[in-house]
């Protein structure tokens, strides 16, 4: 069994797919945003020669789910997900092509493929000889439906955006509380994974948990300290906040997710109530 990355080339995100390789087939998990991008998946899927045995989503995002239309365009293979992964797709895929369309011009998926075999939390499904877990964790990620794929004979957990390993967080959508407890409630059942196969960045490990905390109380620290403690920022602000994100965390990728996460975060810091 070997487990193949696949990062985008996209500017914005180098948002990142996994491939599976068995010996009866391959798993894709998450299927990249863009029509290069899933095409250039798709190039290295077919090079292993042997049959996609399903596909895993871990969450709602355009960036994770738009390329299965390149992938399965008529759902010929087995898409995996949380039933409120398949409702927040419905419910955002309109509001999503709206907000990124224009940016990504001829690259962006203009349909999405909806998943065809919904899970449950704690379900196991078996895909050739490879057995994999799902937990549906809910809200409380950078959306509002999110799940955790764990390898039920090897120490490998795919972990979708749980954690953006040495990038700046999108955090436009989701609630950073829930955020927080979501890491704090999935640290015993991730400290026996070796490794932890997040979106964006390289593959961590259980150090990480406590890293991606650091980050996100940092945010919050000088979010109130950029905004004098309102919650609300200026394109001052912003920019001076953005700076300081910067300097705290050096090579840092996204950057441009700090202030597009910046006024729902400070709306939450101040108790405004937060769309789910």
């Amino acid at each position: 069994m070997k487990i193949h990355t696949y990062t985008s080339k996209e500017p914005l995100l180098h948002v990142n797919a996994f491939v599976i390789e068995t010996e009866k087939g391959v798993i894709v998990i998450d299927t990249t945003l863009t029509m290069s991008d899933s095409l250039a998946l798709k190039k290295m899927i077919d090079s292993f020669q042997k049959p996609v045995l399903g596909i895993l989503l871990t969450h709602a995002h355009p960036d994770h789910v738009a390329g299965t239309y390149n992938i399965a365009p008529d759902g010929e293979v087995p898409i995996f997900a949380l039933q409120s992964v398949n409702d927040l797709m419905q419910a955002t895929e309109a509001a999503k092509h709206t907000q990124w369309s224009a940016a990504f011009g001829a690259e962006w998926i203009p349909k999405w493929t909806y998943p065809s075999q919904i899970v449950k939390d704690n379900d196991v499904i078996i895909l050739g000889d490879t057995k994999l877990r799902v937990l549906d964790i809910g809200a409380g990620g950078d959306c509002d439906a999110n799940s955790v794929w764990l390898m039920e004979d090897k120490p490998e957990a795919f972990i979708g955006d749980l954690i953006y390993n040495d990038n700046h967080a999108y955090m436009a959508d989701g609630s950073i509380l829930r955020w927080l407890a979501n890491l704090e409630k999935m640290e015993p059942v991730l400290k026996s994974y070796k490794s932890y196969h997040v979106g964006h960045g390289s593959s961590c490990d259980f150090n990480s948990l406590a890293k991606q905390k650091e980050y996100f109380l940092a945010y919050c620290a000088n979010a109130l300290e950029a905004t004098g403690g309102s919650g609300i920022f200026t394109d001052e602000t912003k920019k001076n906040f953005e700076q300081v994100m910067i300097e705290k965390f050096p090579g840092y990728g996204c950057q441009f997710m700090i202030t597009l996460s910046a006024d729902r975060v400070g709306k939450e810091l101040i108790g405004g109530s937060v769309h789910y």
